[in-house]
């Protein structure tokens, strides 16, 4: 079967077999080491290393822990893998990504995973023993180290690319509240001087208008332009919209 491909009981196979693959107490290697096909991690590498470059991930950025680097992969693949659920039928989201829409939780993962691994000088074997994830998930290390090599090759191919596209990627995206409610989108990017990562966001967001002398109200939305810590955000990895790590906006 051609994962993203197949009839509507195919894919919710898929999504069924995603949220079996959260609750394993293997996960989060299940996801990196699942069979994906090429042509998937062709779509989605781009969208990893936009993600990264968001979100600052270089050398450095986290210790050389095995365990902070562990906790740091778990964390983005179930909130991947949650986004996807969350959004799953969105028709924007179907129309973005096409017959790989539900290969998104396997091979999304595997390219960030890498994507994350490569900007850290790390490679999986200095996490994990592979040849007891093979005997665990019955493939051999020779396989899994090739689909590893692939998708690096791939970064490797695109890396350029992404990064040029990710301003142009970033803006415009809708801002929504932890809750889902939409409060604006994004107007510019604010780039720190030292560094050039993306320090915050400039949002543009609408009020309705007061009510008047005699308590109509107004007619329309004013825009309000407002400035937002990346510490106070993530994005979306599926949708790619901006989420606030609070309900309330003001």
């Amino acid at each position: 079967m051609r994962e993203g491909k197949g009839s509507g009981k195919e894919e919710r196979a898929e999504r069924e077999k995603a949220v079996a693959y959260l609750r394993s107490r293997i996960f989060p290697w299940n996801f990196i080491f699942e069979q994906t096909e090429e042509d998937a991690i062709k779509h989605f590498v781009g969208y990893a290393i936009q993600v990264c470059e968001g979100k600052g991930i270089e050398k450095g950025r986290v210790s050389d822990g095995v365990n902070e680097v562990k906790a740091l992969l778990t964390t983005e693949v179930r909130e991947a893998v949650n986004d996807y659920l969350l959004e799953a039928d969105d028709p924007e989201m179907r129309k973005m990504h096409g017959e790989f829409a539900a290969a998104y939780p396997f091979a999304f993962s595997q390219c960030l995973v890498h994507t994350i691994l490569c900007r850290l000088g790390l490679e999986l074997a200095d996490l994990v023993d592979l040849r007891a994830v093979s005997e665990l998930l019955g493939r051999s290390v020779k396989e899994m180290r090739k689909n590893e090599l692939f998708v690096r090759d791939q970064i490797s191919k695109n890396e350029r690319k992404a990064m040029q596209i990710f301003a142009n990627f970033i803006l415009n995206r809708q801002v929504l509240t932890a809750d889902g409610e939409c409060v604006g989108r994004v107007s510019d990017i604010i780039f720190e001087a030292e560094t050039g990562d993306v320090g915050g966001l400039i949002v543009n967001h609408q009020k309705q208008k007061g009510r008047g002398a005699r308590g109509a109200r107004g007619a329309g939305l004013k825009v309000k332009k407002t400035k937002i810590s990346m510490h106070d955000v993530r994005l979306n990895k599926y949708s790619k919209n901006i989420v606030l790590n609070y309900t309330s906006y003001k």
